[in-house]
């Protein structure tokens, strides 16, 4: 099996790529780049710039804003997209908490992804409502009783 084999079934196991053709994956797995992360090693940081989307192939992830924990992510989760969505400085820190396999795919070739699957649109909307909800559940008041 060839290293392009290899990250075009990795690719197969992300939720957000799960449903473009097999084609499209073997262009993106031509693309994407491996890196490899030590637990604690910082892989974005919250405000400087960015254009890459993280794909979590295995490990985990923490995500913090301002140092406070926001999330955990996992294998299959991604991070990153919103600064090739709004070229705006990254919103959070992202630092390994395992070992970690990242795929790593630029902005032109995530959004060229995007344009061609309108699954891909859609899941990825709905992750980031998944992720908007999340933020307003932990910061809205709780109701007294």
């Amino acid at each position: 099996m060839s290293e392009n084999d290899d990250r075009v079934n990795a690719l197969k196991l992300i939720p957000l790529l799960a449903g473009l053709p097999h084609s499209d994956l073997e262009q993106l797995a031509k693309k994407v780049a491996e890196a490899h992360h030590a637990p604690g090693s910082e892989i974005i940081k919250e405000g400087t710039s960015g254009s890459s989307v993280f794909l979590i192939v295995s490990g985990a992830c923490e995500v913090r804003r301002n140092g406070n924990l926001i999330r955990q992510l996992g294998q299959g989760e991604f991070f990153g997209e919103l600064s090739i969505l709004d070229p705006a400085p990254r919103t959070a820190t992202v630092r390994a908490t395992e070992t970690s396999v990242l795929l790593v795919l630029e902005g032109y070739d995530f959004r060229t992804a995007l344009k061609s699957s309108r699954d891909m649109a859609q899941r990825l909307i709905n992750a980031l409502v998944e992720r908007l909800r999340h933020m307003t559940d932990e910061f809205a008041p709780r109701a007294r009783v």
